[in-house]
């Protein structure tokens, strides 16, 4: 893989078709803080530049695979550190999960690892990383889609989540009470139940959307009952400027 070294003059990002974040957690600290973004420009070339908020964690040191902070890094496929977080299209369930996700198979082969590390967030036991989907923010607009997390720290989600489909609504409330996380969003069914949480890196987005106002409308897109804990519901959040 021919990787190129560039000054960020010399990367024309407006033709990025999709943007992924990557967010990395504090060990001791347990902040969230993006520290980098991966684009997938056009003609399949993918660039990894780190942005500014890494600056400000003294704890964060650049990856081995990006060690120039002021660079853009160019190359004419998934970079390794990207790639080796996504399940491999050998495997015999690689169908399957790709059914979980949503994901249709016959997705341009080189978008679909993207897609894949957008829905799942490429975690690793290894390290405290993560990768989200650019949030969609304008003005007076914002979208967001994720796997709910908690779902196996819920008392009945099982029996719950038999009660949602794919389409339904979904209500968000804040739960400052949270002993882990001060500003934890939970994911209630319509009715009132609890399903899960808002992912720990989104967490402070969608708080702060809460705090000011917005408002916030939440659909299941997929439930997938048969699937592990942290691919059973994608969840869509919009929200719009009051």
């Amino acid at each position: 893989m021919a990787t190129e070294l560039k000054f960020p003059g010399d990367v024309d990002l407006s033709t990025s078709q999709r943007s992924l974040l990557l967010v990395w957690q504090s060990p001791a600290t347990r902040r969230f803080v993006k520290v980098g973004r991966l684009d997938l420009l056009a003609g399949g070339r993918f660039a990894f530049h780190y942005v500014s908020e890494d600056a400000e964690d003294a704890e964060f040191f650049q990856l081995d695979d990006y060690p120039d902070r002021e660079r853009v890094y160019v190359s004419n496929e998934l970079p390794a550190f990207f790639a080796n977080r996504v399940m491999s299209a050998e495997r015999p369930s690689y169908p399957q999960y790709l059914a979980w996700l949503g994901i249709d198979q016959s997705l341009e082969t080189v978008s679909l690892p993207v897609e894949v590390l957008a829905r799942t967030g490429g975690s690793r036991v290894t390290d405290t990383f993560h990768i989200l989907d650019v949030p969609t923010q304008l003005d007076d607009h914002f979208t967001s889609r994720f796997f709910v997390s908690g779902i196996s720290h819920t008392d009945e989600a099982e029996g719950v989540l038999r009660t949602v489909s794919s389409g339904s609504g979904l209500a968000l409330r804040r739960d400052g009470d949270n002993p882990g996380n001060p500003r934890a969003v939970l994911i209630n069914t319509a009715d009132g139940r609890k399903i899960g949480y808002v992912p720990d890196w989104l967490c402070a987005d969608v708080d702060q959307l809460l705090v000011d106002g917005w408002d916030l409308s939440a659909v299941a897109e997929r439930v997938n009952l048969d699937a592990p804990d942290h691919v059973k519901v994608l969840c869509r959040v919009d929200a719009v400027r009051n």
